[in-house]
């Protein structure tokens, strides 16, 4: 079974990464993390760098990892299907 393809996330290179589907990982740690919804519904991730942590959407987070990499929105998977009733 071949590994997904990870790349650092800008302005956190070394301590995360994403993958093309938008999973996070966390080298120190060496795990993915967890994503929980905002009150809108989007996906977000808290991030920690030197003490401070900030939560980030996560499809934001993909844009700006995979932009040199020219990938169609469909490839991230990340995303949530929101219903509406």
């Amino acid at each position: 079974m071949q590994e997904e393809v990870r790349k650092d996330i800008p302005g956190y290179k070394g301590l995360y990464e994403m993958t093309v589907s938008g999973r996070v990982y966390s080298v120190k740690s060496k795990r993915f993390l967890a994503r929980c919804e905002d009150e809108y519904g989007f996906h977000i991730v808290k991030l920690s760098k030197q003490g401070s942590k900030v939560n980030h959407n996560v499809f934001e987070l993909w844009k700006e990892t995979f932009k040199d990499y020219n990938l169609p929105e469909y490839e991230f998977k990340g995303a949530l299907k929101v219903i509406y009733k």
